[in-house]
């Protein structure tokens, strides 16, 4: 409710500004839509243009200096810190305070608000990850685990060249997408353990839909039918809002209304899974099983086409095929590497942090040390790191 206040309020600041065209709506995007944010993430929002409208100068390409002329207005309507500091930025943002509304005691009385100019990738983004959010309440609950778990090892900072928020979701859908019931309480991949297809591909119904492969026909059949998915992907192409040679497959199988939140939920039911198992499974996944020399982390990885191949990668995008450290593909946008700020050091020591928390749960399940309630086993694998005093 806070959010949604905030962002009507700068619409209502937008709609006074004569260098955008009427109509022109503030959209938000990231972690405060895409279902995998906390009560303390910040508001990432851009301006969504109506079709067909451009700004009123022709000659501001990037937006900027329609950027600078709203930065005065949201500065006379009353928000705080504002930064015009990144309106060269290719995507120009403005970031400032908001006074948040209804602020309850003991909260923050300032909201971190990012603006940017129109950014539809972004959005597009949002919805995949809020339609996977969606789908079963495991998937957020392994998020917040996850992301808690990385702050407080320290390797969750990318300006210190370690992983994004961003990057841990998308190796967390990739595990659940990548991964089936072993029918003994336990989970396994999809496909080979090479990573190649699996010849019983239809026999195999993964734990969360690949939202970008599952065949939409599929999901209308009866309870028990194969699963099946797309011999190739759909396309639905825009242009990239930065490259302007560049366009983007941005397919994915919409979840639009609750008839289809419904039927996938009843394919892809959560009852039956245990949150300690899988998060074992996650950290046991990528500490010792997945094959980084070899493989990228990719949400396109299916149990027909097996896993995306690094030589795959190094031929159709440059990447580097004989790199040591992780690699992780944007769904979309899949000539990027969300993880290409991790350097070798902070490699090692996300593998090692993976294996440290593997081991803390496996003590744990075996009855090692002191017995621990499920809160107390979190607290304990995201107990905070211990840095060296220099001083």
């Amino acid at each position: 409710q806070q959010r949604e206040m905030v962002r009507s309020h700068l619409e209502s600041i937008v709609t006074q500004c004569d260098a955008f065209p009427q109509g022109t709506r503030v959209v938000v995007f990231g972690s405060s839509a895409n279902g995998f944010g906390s009560p303390s993430s910040d508001l990432d929002m851009c301006l969504q243009l109506p079709p067909q409208t451009t700004l009123q100068n022709d000659e501001d390409k990037t937006g900027a200096l329609a950027m600078a002329k709203l930065a005065e207005l949201l500065e006379k309507g009353g928000m705080q810190n504002v930064d015009t500091g990144r309106l060269t930025a290719r995507i120009p943002i403005i970031m400032f305070n908001c006074a948040r509304p209804l602020a309850t005691e003991g909260e923050n009385p300032l909201m971190e608000c990012d603006l940017s100019m129109q950014n539809p990738l972004a959005v597009l983004n949002t919805s995949l990850l809020l339609a996977y959010s969606r789908i079963h309440p495991v998937t957020r609950v392994l998020a917040s685990i996850i992301k808690r778990w990385a702050r407080a090892r320290d390797i969750n900072n990318p300006s210190k060249h370690t992983l994004s928020s961003y990057g841990y979701i998308i190796m967390l859908i990739h595990f659940l997408t990548y991964h089936r019931r072993t029918g003994t309480g336990t989970v396994t991949t999809v496909a080979n353990p090479s990573g190649s297809n699996n010849t019983n591909a239809g026999t195999v119904i993964p734990l969360l839909p690949n939202l970008q492969w599952m065949d939409p026909n599929w999901l209308q059949s009866p309870l028990g039918t194969p699963y099946q998915e797309l011999p190739q992907l759909p396309t639905n192409v825009i242009q990239h809002p930065l490259e302007p040679t560049a366009v983007v497959n941005t397919y994915f199988y919409h979840v639009a209304d609750h008839a289809s939140l419904n039927s996938l939920q009843q394919k892809f039911p959560s009852h039956d899974l245990s949150l300690s198992i899988l998060l074992a499974s996650f950290f046991r996944y990528y500490a010792y099983q997945f094959d980084f020399k070899r493989h990228v982390v990719s949400m396109h990885s299916t149990k027909g086409h097996g896993l995306v191949e690094r030589e795959v990668k190094a031929e159709q995008h440059l990447w580097k095929v004989y790199s040591t450290t992780l690699a992780v593909e944007d769904p979309f946008e899949t000539f990027y590497d969300v993880a290409h700020v991790l350097n070798g050091g902070n490699f090692h020591r996300l593998r090692n942090e993976l294996a440290l928390a593997y081991t803390k749960i496996v003590e744990a399940a075996s009855g090692m040390g002191e017995p621990k309630s499920g809160m107390e086993l979190i607290d304990w694998i995201c107990e905070p790191v211990e840095h060296e005093d220099n001083s």
